[in-house]
């Protein structure tokens, strides 16, 4: 069987693939799309740069859809993307035109958006390979700062992200027609290898944003950050994708599984861990019983008496006293002053969150805060669904807190400077 370095080209949609085999130079919707580079690939889609020459040369980015993705990207994620959430944010793409595309496999959906720069996840693998566990402290909170921000103004028109995941960062790239010229031209795309009769093209993502791992906060609070990653975007009623991992909420882990925008916190919260450990906080990818019991060791908590019926909850394993605590997680990579922090935060917030009930009022009420609120409220407002996340129980308190600790940013200025 043939080996492809990047998305498996020859599976089909029967094999719940059929990725587009694109090509540089390959024209799309009649010639009016030119592939130049080619800027990733996911489970469900690739990412292209495109150059459109109507009137004045123009780059953007097209996603195309597998073919196995297309028509449940078509009928349900398009319409979210064309009309609640569209120009809602900078921090959120918006797209600009949408077509479809034949191939071998079957009708691809295509999206054309602005395209991004780096990874944030490059600027992780930099620190790691300078000898740190992770990023700095203050540029994961703003980091997390951002994604906050973000993620305020998808709720406010009730749309859950569902992919607030590291991968799914990236900074913004360069509007400069000029600057993406120059930079195409220092670092030329390089050529498909023929594999099996498809043509496999290595991703080459636009780095020309100028981020580093150690930048000061005086710098990083010109970066620009982007939430991307807009597959499985939902609005009511929400429910959970089989197969798909929400960096394993536990409510999308039992018998009768629920997700809602809460689910997006908690996978902010996982992410902070990520950024400031280089780990993740959650690593089994067992049965759903067997990632609960995960979740209950490493966090040192109790299941939910609203709970206990439920046949994964019944299932949970004895308590495996082995596993590495969030506290002790951290206590490795925080400097004393963050660790005395740490020490201090997460077990007021535990004991708030249990004596919390978050209603589905209270939510609704957060996703519908009023634009024209102050900043320090609504970023208090976040915060505090952060720390009763959890829609039917007091289990599992948003337990990053001391990362998601925002107070000391400097946030006069907009997320691009």
């Amino acid at each position: 069987m043939a080996s492809f370095p990047e998305e498996p080209l020859n599976l089909s949609a029967a094999d719940g693939f059929g990725y587009f085999p694109a090509d540089i130079n390959q024209t799309l919707q009649e010639g009016k799309y030119t592939i130049v580079r080619k800027l990733g690939w996911g489970p469900r889609s690739s990412t292209w740069l495109v150059e459109w020459e109507g009137g004045e040369r123009a780059y953007w980015a097209v996603q195309i859809f597998t073919v196995s993705a297309s028509k449940s990207a078509g009928t349900s994620l398009l319409p979210i993307l064309q009309g609640p959430v569209y120009g809602i944010t900078d921090s959120f793409p918006a797209i600009q035109d949408s077509f479809w595309v034949p191939s071998v496999h079957g009708e691809h959906l295509c999206l054309v958006m602005a395209h991004y720069g780096s990874p944030l996840s490059a600027l992780l693998r930099h620190a790691t390979s300078n000898g740190r566990a992770g990023l700095p402290i203050h540029t994961v909170q703003f980091t997390v700062l951002a994604v906050l921000r973000a993620l305020e103004q998808l709720h406010k028109v009730n749309v859950m992200h569902s992919g607030v995941k590291l991968e799914n960062l990236a900074f913004g790239s360069s509007t400069n027609e000029d600057e993406i010229v120059n930079l195409l031209s220092e670092r030329r795309s390089e050529k498909a290898e023929i594999i099996g009769g498809f043509p496999a093209v290595r991703s080459q993502p636009l780095g020309n944003y100028m981020a580093e791992w150690d930048d000061p906060m005086h710098d990083i609070v010109h970066w620009f950050l982007q939430l991307a990653g807009f597959g499985h975007v939902q609005v009511p009623p929400y429910t959970p994708e089989s197969e798909y991992n929400y960096s394993s909420a536990p409510e999308t882990l039992l018998g009768n599984p629920t997700c809602g925008l809460s689910t997006d916190v908690w996978m902010l919260g996982s992410l902070a861990f990520e950024l400031t450990t280089g780990k993740k906080l959650f690593t089994s990818t067992g049965p759903a019983f067997e990632r609960l019991g995960e979740i209950r060791d490493v966090l040192h908590d109790n299941i939910p008496d609203t709970w206990r019926a439920d046949p994964n909850v019944q299932a949970l394993p004895d308590t495996d006293t082995s596993v590495q605590s969030l506290e002790e997680s951290l206590r490795q990579v925080l400097t004393e002053y963050e660790a005395a922090a740490m020490r201090t935060r997460i077990p007021s917030a535990r004991r708030r969150a249990r004596g919390l009930k978050l209603s589905t009022r209270l939510e609704q009420r957060y996703s519908t805060a009023r634009e024209d609120r102050p900043l320090h409220r609504r970023r208090k407002a976040a915060l505090t669904i952060s720390q009763i996340r959890n829609l039917n129980s007091d289990l599992l308190t948003q337990v990053h807190l001391p990362l998601i600790n925002t107070s000391r940013i400097n946030t006069h200025r907009g997320l691009g400077g």
